[in-house]
Order: C-alpha cells, then structure tokens, then sequence
C-alpha cells in the first residue's frame, strides 16, 4: 500500500494547486471556500535514477516506480471539531492518512479570499491544530465514558488515555509524549490526529517576511518545513524543454 498524504488547510490556500502540480490532474480551482468538497485522490510518481539504471542494467521490459497517494481534503475553518464547514466529515478524512502536509497561505493576493480576513500563517497553524486536538479530545472524552475496567489491561488503556487527555488541554500533541512502547501499542487504534507526522509547507509567491517567519516557527515547534512557491512551480511545468533551459 503507498503511503497517504493529506493536504490539510484553511480553504483558499493552494491546496488543489498543489494537488494538481503533484499528480499532474486538473481539478476545479475556485475563488471561494469549499471548492473542494469531497476528498481529490491521486497518485505521485517518485522519480529514482537508481531504478532507471537497474533497469537499463537488466533490460526489463517493465519499470514501475514507488507512488505516494495525495489526498486534497476540504478547507478547514474554526469550529471544526463542533461541525463547522464540513467538520466531521474533514476530520475523518485525516484520519485515513499517513502523514498531514499542513499548506499554509504566505503569499497576499486581494484577489483571493483568505477566511480569516489576513494573511497570517503561524495563526492558521494554530487554528488547525487547535482543531486536531479538539478532535482528539473528543474521542478520548467519548471512550472513557464508555470504557468499563475489567481487568489490568483496560486500567491501563485507561490510566494511558487520561494522562494524553491531560497533555491535550494543554496543547500538547500526542506525537510530542513521552510514552514507552507498550503506552503506545495500547493507544494505536485510536489513530489520535495529533499523532501524525506533520509538515508545514510555505506556499508563497515572493520574498514574503511569513516565510521567514513561519520557518523559524517550524524549527521552534520541532516541525519539518518546506516553502514552496506552488503556482509558479505548476506554471514551470508548462514550459518546453528550450524554455526551462533558458531559465537554467
């Protein structure tokens, strides 16, 4: 199975531009939130020189290389995890992937509706994830009222959901505990939001201070960051092979 990759964001950040510069698709791009309703699926192709030598080397007749399947989920808004926009329904979109690519908005276009009134991505962040860990927490409010202690290993499951429940008020991601293996194996099932590996990706458009900004938060909360100027990168891909050479 290839690893899943959710485009997570508020609406009117890039995200189908992204989706569509990464799996070479056209989906609907619009000027208004929720243009993405139900989820977009596709696949990337990994290019690996390794894999083209091999397979001149043994003369296959067939080369397949690694895919990564990226999924465009709908914009969230504040309110989420309460059922704003299509609350629910997003979150459990999350939940199905490998590895959330948070795409967060750096670049000003008064063209383009922001939700939120102003380009701020550090604040964006915050309100995604505010959102994943107020889904986080309902879920763990929802088990422990149905869980019954029958023996040591509920008591456990217990003890070990209560103590995240704890670190969650405080805004602290599941991912981020310092639990053993065995705390960890008791809570795998629950597939916690705040569990998954994240990456903050910059979509900019120039030399916009949030970038900067936004990269020195990254590396203060201990996040992967990538700044990508996503509309120029898919124009670029339109070019010819004479054109691109002129750029260099």
């Amino acid at each position: 199975m290839p690893i899943k990759i959710g485009l997570v964001g508020l609406p009117n950040v890039g995200k189908s531009t992204l989706f569509n510069f990464l799996t070479k698709k056209d989906i609907l791009i619009a000027n208004y939130p929720f243009a993405t309703i139900t989820p977009n699926v596709g696949v990337m192709l990994l290019a690996d020189s390794r894999l083209e030598k091999l397979s001149k080397c043994w003369q296959s007749k067939k080369t397949t290389p690694s895919v990564i399947e990226i999924v465009d989920i709908a914009g969230l808004v504040k309110g989420a995890a309460q059922g704003s926009g299509l609350g629910n329904e997003f979150l459990s979109h999350i939940r199905e992937v490998d590895l959330i690519c948070q795409v967060l908005r750096c670049f000003p276009d008064q063209d383009i509706v922001h939700v939120e009134k102003s380009v701020n991505p550090i604040r964006d962040w915050e309100i995604i994830q505010l959102e994943l860990i107020e889904a986080d927490l309902q879920q763990i409010e929802r088990k422990l009222t149905k869980l019954k202690i029958r023996d040591e290993k509920t008591q456990k499951e217990k003890n070990v959901l209560q103590s995240v429940q704890e670190k969650l008020t405080q805004e602290i991601p599941t991912s981020q505990l310092d639990l053993t293996a065995a705390e960890k194996e008791l809570i795998k099932g629950y597939h916690f939001l705040t569990n998954k590996p994240v990456l903050l990706l910059a979509n900019y458009s120039g030399e916009e201070k949030e970038v900067h900004e936004l990269r020195e938060h990254a590396k203060k909360k201990g996040l992967f960051f990538f700044p990508l100027a996503v509309k120029l990168e898919e124009e670029m891909t339109e070019l010819s092979a004479a054109e691109k050479k002129e750029l260099g």
